[in-house]
């Protein structure tokens, strides 16, 4: 075996790198990009808040109910002198809620541009590959098509079933329901 002289701290750090040639997997693996991202369901329906979103996780506040406006809205919460709407997606969208322990408000935006959705559990923290992205977008409710910009397809280690999960474009989709109502 050579012995290698001993470099002082500097010579160590100021050498050449000598690098490896890139085998085929290398430059594979270069081609693969990551995204993180935090996400929520609504049913069995997937959602990704959006980058640079703020979020806020929240037990259910005391909500205000709005009388004479539709089952979904249902009413206003004071989030730090800000009145936000409180939007339950499961009826907008008419979709089945989970089984729940505790339902929590995620609430997406801040000041008077933020909306609360009721939740049935905690955001997970995600990772996806350019290779898990859908290139078509199955059929969504009318009411979140427009909103569900482009999405994932992420297959769980524990059981063979995907998941689908949709980029969603809060700030339109609370834009919209203000509009319609």
């Amino acid at each position: 075996m050579r012995k290698l002289p001993k470099l002082s701290p500097s010579q160590a750090l100021n050498r050449p790198l000598i690098r490896q040639a890139k085998t085929h997997s290398d430059v594979f693996e270069e081609d693969i990009k990551t995204t993180r991202r935090l996400g929520f369901y609504i049913g069995d329906l997937g959602f990704l808040i959006a980058q640079q979103t703020t979020s806020e996780l929240t037990d259910l506040l005391p909500i205000c109910p709005i009388p004479f406006t539709a089952n979904w809205l249902l009413g206003l919460i004071n989030l730090r002198g800000n009145l936000v709407p409180v939007f339950d997606l499961h009826k907008l969208l008419q979709l089945e809620k989970r089984a729940v322990k505790k339902q929590m408000l995620l609430i997406l935006g801040e000041g008077q541009k933020a909306g609360a959705i009721v939740i049935d559990s905690l955001p997970i923290s995600l990772t996806f590959t350019n290779t898990e992205e859908l290139t078509t977008l199955p059929p969504l409710p009318p009411m979140i098509k427009a909103y569900a910009t482009s999405g994932y397809e992420k297959k769980n280690d524990d059981d063979k079933k995907a998941q689908l999960w949709f980029n969603f474009d809060h700030q339109n989709f609370f834009d919209s329901l203000a509009v319609g109502l």
